[in-house]
């Protein structure tokens, strides 16, 4: 079985088109969404249409639960729309109902089974949902992040890939298929073949710019929003942004 991790696509839906025509082509059977499939950019809607094209499991992130408060309380709302820009405000105003209580209630962590591999499934890692474990993370860190019984150990939150198969159960990141903070240009991803159980990660290119032009135009407060996805790519205009970002 062949299956496709995806992780924080946060309204992206250019980004998450090219990766699942690419998951398409290479054999992909089955999607793991490790939560923020909302937040930051702005056609989530799109999102929900092109995942529910396929069999999948996701489950909720920092995003997610964002936006549950700013569902709630207004002054959340506000906070949230001038650190993290208005991509909540327009889901709010354009989802359906359903789709806004599917998105809340989304399980924090969830353990499954896949052709026979044992896979835990965390946004940040399995002891806090909103802690970073970055690639360089230090072995104490990593360690914790080991869950008995599972084979696997999926974390997302980063936005930076990583593959840590030094011990047992081996930790993965996917990177970020929206907003990809080590370079931009590509939705990153990592697709896992059950059988052999090897891991790749993947990068996929797609057109920034139309995106990057609407992140400007809707917050022109949050430079940021355009300038990562263009981030240490020599083809696109911009490399401001540094090299970490706890968002």
């Amino acid at each position: 079985m062949r299956i496709a991790v995806l992780a924080d696509i946060h309204g992206n839906a250019g980004a998450l088109r090219a990766t699942l025509v690419e998951a398409r082509k290479s054999g992909v059977q089955y999607l793991i969404v490790l939560g923020d499939l909302i937040g930051y950019y702005y056609a989530v809607s799109e999102v929900l249409e092109q995942l529910r094209q396929w069999p999948f499991v996701a489950i909720r992130g920092n995003h997610e639960r964002m936006f549950a408060e700013a569902l709630r309380s207004d002054r959340a709302k506000q906070t949230y729309q001038e650190r993290y820009g208005s991509a909540l405000d327009l889901a709010a105003a354009t989802l359906e109902p359903q789709d806004c209580d599917w998105l809340i209630r989304l399980p924090d962590r969830a353990a499954i089974h896949l052709g026979g591999v044992a896979l835990e499934l965390c946004h940040g890692s399995p002891r806090d949902p909103d802690e970073y474990v970055y690639p360089d993370s230090n072995a104490a860190t990593l360690n914790a992040c080991r869950v008995d019984g599972a084979d696997i150990v999926l974390m997302g939150h980063t936005h930076y890939p990583m593959l840590n198969a030094g011990a047992r159960p081996v930790l993965l990141n996917p990177g970020s298929v929206g907003q990809a903070r080590d370079r931009g240009g590509f939705a990153c991803w990592c697709s896992i073949d059950t059988s052999t159980r090897a891991m790749v990660i993947n990068r996929t290119p797609y057109d920034t710019r139309p995106l990057a032009e609407e992140a400007r135009r809707r917050d022109p407060h949050l430079p940021y929003l355009a300038e990562v996805l263009e981030r240490n790519n020599p083809t696109a205009d911009s490399t401001k942004s540094g090299p970490r970002d706890d968002l």
